[in-house]
């Protein structure tokens, strides 16, 4: 049966950054065929996640998806959560969210750019950063169990944990 995954993302389509390195790590990690259809909503900010455009945009490609089952999956960087309230509450908020809606939550601790690089990277550098990952290929050196982290830790992800569910291993 085929499957389409709906990623929101906190980046902005035109930046695009975050999608460089979670659709690196699928194409890495699963097989991805004519049953697999990836589509991507992108929310600017994470804190627009249950933003009328947003909802109406995940509403939108999942009316489309007429071939089999929609997943939808919200990849949100948990930023220093543990020392900042505002943000483990944000957070909390959006767990709840995706609990309330049947998503699932996909998180980066502390960002995308930290557990993909092992390092923040400033907002300018972002773009430049991401393409440089992709262009030399630094998938193929990202520790598997980095990304199947269920404790949030700094450099881990719950990446694995979450696709194996859905998504055939390579």
């Amino acid at each position: 049966m085929a499957i389409q995954m709906i990623f929101c993302v906190e980046t902005n389509k035109k930046a695009d950054t975050d999608s460089i390195y979670l659709m690196d790590a699928i194409r890495h990690l699963y097989i991805i065929n004519n049953q697999v259809k990836i589509s991507k909503v992108y929310m600017g900010s994470k804190s627009k996640y249950k933003s009328k455009s947003v909802l109406k945009e995940i509403s939108e490609k999942t009316k489309a998806f007429t071939f089999g089952e929609t997943k939808v999956v919200y990849c949100i960087d948990t930023d220093e959560f543990e020392k900042n309230k505002k943000h483990e509450k944000e957070l909390d908020d959006i767990r709840q969210f995706c609990e309330e809606h049947g998503y699932e939550l996909l998180w980066f601790c502390h960002d995308v750019e930290e557990v993909f690089l092992g390092k923040t990277i400033s907002d300018a550098q972002k773009v430049q950063e991401a393409e440089a990952f992709r262009r030399k290929r630094k998938i193929e050196e990202i520790q598997v169990e980095m990304l199947s982290s269920s404790v949030k830790r700094a450099h881990t992800s719950n990446l694995v944990q979450i696709l194996d569910k859905y998504l055939l291993r390579t």
